[in-house]
């Protein structure tokens, strides 16, 4: 999970308990598929931006985390909830523009070492499992930001040198000649 690792050097002093280093790991995971961090709480607060980061006091309460996203297209906007029941976690995201919900439910256990919060190498485990339980469970019934369907690359064959004035031609070495016919 690149990036995940700054992000949690830089939240450390906040991380707690497991389900902190969870919440951690689902935020990035929304940054990844194009979303930034406006806030927490259900409200919008004064001078919010768009961040990679999480902002401060997202860990306040250990029962509820409440998070507030925004696509870097400005097309869609997320509200996630975090609700801690035992030993779970369930995730409780909501689109403002469609009102679609996803819910997903994630043992903490599954997913988190708890006796190693202060080493990012030992703290998370099934990390691939917890990014395919993230995008199957809330990126695709939400559907991705706009943006990030416009970045995929063109195919290669589709790219014409008349089209595309920045790519030249193949160069032929100096002092030599194409064989004529």
């Amino acid at each position: 999970m690149a990036g995940l690792e700054p992000l949690y050097a830089w939240a450390r002093a906040a991380i707690s308990r497991p389900q902190d280093a969870l919440v951690c790991a689902i935020h990035w995971e929304l940054v990844r598929h194009g979303y930034r961090c406006l806030g927490t709480g259900d409200q919008t607060g004064p001078d919010e931006r768009k961040s990679e980061l999480l902002p401060a006091g997202w860990e306040a309460n250990k029962e509820v985390y409440t998070l507030r996203y925004k696509s870097t297209d400005d097309a869609r906007e997320l509200l996630l909830k975090a609700i801690m029941v035992e030993d779970s976690m369930i995730l409780n995201v909501m689109d403002h523009s469609s009102q679609k919900v996803a819910d997903v439910t994630l043992a903490v256990a599954d997913y988190i070492n708890s006796e190693h919060l202060d080493d990012f190498h030992k703290v998370y485990k099934n990390t691939e499992e917890l990014r395919t339980r993230i995008a199957s469970g809330i990126i695709a019934p939400l559907g991705p930001p706009a943006e990030k369907a416009k970045k995929e690359p063109e195919s290669k064959k589709d790219v014409h040198w008349d089209e595309n004035l920045l790519q030249l031609p193949p160069l032929q070495p100096m002092g030599t000649r194409a064989p004529s016919r």
